[in-house]
């Protein structure tokens, strides 16, 4: 489990506080312990922050979410928000789901939130 203080850390250090990446959400299946497939990937294009479960939850709605939004958003937040809990909502079908890492790519400009299933 992730908190936005790990976030905000990894993309300082990661990506530079580049403000340009896409942001995906990845799904990844263990097959044999600390052994991960990818199970699949989403664009991550919504986000906001849910105080009384003290979560800031990713989704995927009809809006445009790129490192630049997503710093601003967080940057803005109280000090309390910091230690709340990283979330990934893939669909109304599956359960809220925890951020376990983070990752990215350079080349493609994304940066990856990986969640297992």
């Amino acid at each position: 489990m992730k908190y936005v203080i790990d976030m905000i850390e990894d993309i300082r250090e990661n990506i530079n506080n580049a403000q340009d990446y896409v942001l995906l959400a990845m799904l990844v299946k263990e097959t044999r312990p600390e052994n991960f497939q990818n199970a699949g990937e989403k664009t991550i294009t919504s986000f906001f922050i849910d105080h009384d479960a003290k979560q800031l939850l990713f989704g995927f709605l009809d809006e445009n979410a790129t490192t630049k939004s997503l710093l601003e958003y967080v940057n803005s937040l109280e000090m309390e928000a910091m230690m709340y809990e990283v979330m990934v909502k893939i669909s109304n079908q599956h359960p809220l789901m925890p951020v376990i890492g983070f990752g990215e790519n350079h080349e493609q400009k994304q940066y990856t939130f990986f969640v297992s299933i």
